[in-house]
């Protein structure tokens, strides 16, 4: 008998199967929670929104809701909280006539911003994508509007009893960029992905509106480059007049 029969083992003569390597992409081990995001105008939203998405490489379902709602056949469901937490993981609501309503313990990120340069960079950013007028009296009468919605929003989202909640704002946001992603990748239950999220950070481009136009500067990573002294409509007693009524630094 041979050793082969005793061993009960048997070597076919057939050449082995070559097989292709696996090729690894970035679907992900576990599916990320839906998180909801309410921000005020110009804080930040879209940056954090690009900055987990590069960090989870096309993984990440995020919704911006206020084109697709309205596009024919969209697939949004146009909801908020979304009804498509299993597909979408965060999506944008300013609550525009503040009548969104959101369980209190539900995942929240409220993005917000000093008064004074989001109302500028809110302008910039309503003349360079529509047909609005762009004149110093204009300006004065959106900005005196906004003034008296900006205290309204962060009673509800800010100030209000919540929890499961993180609060981004802007200013930190620039400041120390890496400190506040590592809490919104913690809400994702995503920590494991920081070192990701650090190159994205440091490589980010930056988008700004001046002048009537958007402006990207390349590689930039994250800066707060406002300064609204500077501003071609700036007048300091106005502006002082909208730092009292939103209870913000006039400078």
């Amino acid at each position: 008998m041979t050793d082969q029969a005793q061993s009960g083992v048997t070597h076919s003569s057939a050449p082995p199967k070559r097989t292709t390597p696996r090729e690894y992409g970035y679907a992900p081990g576990r599916r990320l929670p839906y998180v909801a995001n309410v921000s005020w105008p110009r804080s930040g939203h879209v940056l954090l929104s690009r900055i987990l998405r590069q960090t989870f490489q096309g993984w990440f379902g995020y919704c911006e809701y206020y084109t697709p709602r309205q596009m024919e056949n969209s697939p949004c469901c146009g909801s908020f909280p979304c009804e498509r937490a299993g597909l979408i993981n965060m999506s944008k609501q300013h609550d525009f006539g503040f009548k969104a309503e959101l369980p209190s313990d539900h995942p929240l990120i409220v993005q917000y911003r000093s008064f004074l340069p989001s109302v500028v960079s809110h302008w910039e950013q309503r003349i360079a994508t529509s047909s609005t007028e762009d004149s110093e009296e204009a300006f004065r009468a959106f900005a005196l509007k906004q003034a008296l919605e900006y205290k309204t929003f962060l009673d509800r989202w800010v100030h209000s009893a919540r929890t499961n909640r993180l609060l981004l704002p802007y200013e930190a946001f620039t400041a120390n960029p890496s400190q506040t992603m590592r809490q919104v990748l913690a809400l994702f239950e995503a920590s494991d992905y920081v070192a990701a999220m650090e190159r994205v950070i440091a490589t980010v481009d930056g988008l700004t509106f001046v002048d009537g136009g958007q402006q990207r500067i390349k590689g930039a990573g994250i800066a707060d480059r406002r300064d609204v002294s500077t501003y071609r409509y700036y007048d300091e007693p106005f502006f002082a007049e909208l730092g009292t009524l939103t209870r913000t630094d006039p400078a």
